[in-house]
């Protein structure tokens, strides 16, 4: 394997040591993980799918670079593991940041508005994150398939978003309202 594929599966193996991490965290207080979606719900978990079906793309071209028709030159496949390298940093911090309140889907249960550490350079780092590591992915493996999947999920998930903001802005009032007119949606 190519050097690049160790640093991908490294990156991939440290965020999923922080997601799992903060699953485990959740698991005491008996708090719910999955929420109510803000789209139907078909849209809703395919957009899910989507995306992490781009991030199984990505480790299994880095397990096996010769997966795939298309030749990706060397230089572009470590600026795609640049961009994972960030992206995946942006969804850690955000996971970290988010603690207890991480949902997926719209919490039942009453939450806090998280505006401290990475919340306070976006209103979405962890959509932020994962958009840029589905995009990394459609550059490492370039194939219809994953490019696709990639483009449908970033799609579906820019329509979840709006309707968790408006979410937000019902259940937070004047202080969501106040966070919007200060920090952007992604960047």
């Amino acid at each position: 394997m190519p050097l690049h594929s160790y640093f991908v599966l490294l990156a991939f193996s440290l965020l999923g040591l922080v997601l799992i991490v903060q699953i485990a965290g959740m698991r005491g207080d008996s708090k719910e993980i999955v929420g109510e979606p803000t789209i139907d719900k078909y849209y809703f978990f395919s957009g899910k799918i989507a995306l992490i079906t781009t991030w199984v793309m990505f480790i299994r071209k880095a397990i096996s670079p010769a997966l795939g028709y298309i030749i990706v030159p060397v230089y572009l496949q470590w600026i795609a593991v640049g961009l994972l390298w960030i992206g995946a940093i942006v969804t850690g911090f955000a996971l970290i940041g988010l603690g207890k309140s991480l949902k997926i889907g719209l919490p039942r249960n009453a939450t806090t508005l998280q505006t401290k550490g990475i919340y306070r350079f976006s209103r979405n780092p962890l959509y932020t994150g994962v958009f840029i590591i589905s995009a990394a992915s459609g550059l490492y493996f370039p194939d219809l398939i994953n490019v696709t999947f990639a483009i449908y999920g970033i799609y579906i998930h820019h329509t979840i978003i709006l309707g968790e903001e408006a979410f937000l802005a019902q259940r937070f009032g004047n202080a969501w309202e106040n966070y919007t007119n200060s920090v952007k949606r992604y960047l």
